[in-house]
């Protein structure tokens, strides 16, 4: 075998565990040198390079598991990946921007000097997290990567849809966030903190927040958010989005994914004969409604309110919402 074929099955043979990459260094290594790696990444040539000394040994696009790989391979051994890219691994069903287009963040330490290039945006920190491997891929824990993606969104609407998604589906806590935040760089925070206090007060998605920032500037009384709703015996009767106890008038935001499917929607009716049948007066509101046309989100919620108000209120028992230990979320 000739000498380039033993080190062309040498570079397939590291690309194979790396899928499909290889770094400069490595090429190096096995006796590639610069003249012979330039005829390959050439126009039309077998090779790409896809970041500064990161090649992919075939022309075609990278996926998002191979964008992520190539961005520590270009961050060294010490790089993890954070921000969205480290809350996909996590279940995260919100995260900004088209997948194939999003930029991979990666921490590395401040020692470092290694600079952003292509899709990767590298941020060195003096502050490196405790790593965890997700899939393979070595990943900054839960809560510092959503506040770390939430300090580059200059969007209230795309950081309240972040951050509220991950405490919704479980993956951080509030309390979490906000240690992570109080700890880490506060520049950029604004939002995050805005967001954090709204979900201290049981606020879980970003309608829910927009709807609530349309309560404090109506003369509506604030709602209680997410309360659990109880039998005068105490057996469980709802949760419910919104309560407005002066009147015992629940507020039920229906986001499509919850209620397009027959089975969600016969649920839906099924829990408001329940709400209703126990006292409860139940208006129904779609996100669409209040982003676009919130005078008559509010009108339509105030002409219950006032119903309410007219009545005898029933015996029911309301549960705030508390986020596991109440967290007191502070400026």
């Amino acid at each position: 075998m000739s000498h380039i074929n033993k080190v062309l099955d040498a570079a397939r043979w590291i690309a194979d565990t790396q899928s499909g990459l290889i770094t400069a260094g490595q090429l190096r290594e096995i006796g590639f040198n610069h003249q012979s790696v330039n005829r390959r990444i050439r126009t039309g040539g077998p090779w790409r390079r896809v970041l500064p000394g990161i090649y992919f040994l075939c022309n075609g696009a990278l996926s998002i598991d191979q964008r992520e790989l190539a961005a520590l391979l270009f961050g060294g051994p010490d790089a993890v990946l954070t921000g969205c890219s480290a809350l996909r691994h996590d279940g995260a069903q919100y995260l900004p921007g088209s997948p194939a287009d999003r930029a991979v963040y990666i921490l590395t330490p401040h020692s470092q000097h290694r600079k952003s290039a292509g899709f990767v945006v590298v941020e060195r920190t003096q502050k490196p997290p405790e790593v965890r491997m997700k899939n393979g891929l070595p990943c900054a824990p839960p809560a510092r990567a959503a506040i770390d993606a939430a300090r580059r969104l200059t969007s209230r609407g795309e950081t309240q849809a972040l951050l509220l998604d991950v405490v919704q589906q479980g993956i951080v806590t509030v309390e979490e966030l906000d240690a992570e935040r109080k700890s880490g760089q506060r520049r950029g925070t604004a939002l995050a903190t805005e967001t954090l206090l709204e979900a201290a007060q049981g606020v879980r998605s970003a309608p829910e927040a927009k709807l609530r920032e349309l309560f404090l500037g109506s003369n509506l009384p604030e709602p209680l958010w997410n309360p659990v709703i109880l039998h005068p015996d105490g057996e469980f009767l709802a949760e419910t989005d919104a309560l407005i106890e002066e009147s015992m008038t629940a507020v039920e935001v229906d986001s499509r994914e919850h209620h397009s499917s027959g089975d969600g929607w016969v649920t839906t009716l099924n829990r408001d004969a329940e709400m209703t049948g126990a006292g409860l007066l139940v208006v129904h509101v779609v996100p669409a409604l209040i982003y676009q046309q919130p005078n008559v989100c509010l009108r339509r919620i105030r002409q219950v309110h006032e119903q309410g108000l007219r009545r005898e209120l029933p015996p029911l028992r309301v549960v705030p919402k508390k986020w596991r230990d109440d967290p007191q979320v502070s400026r």
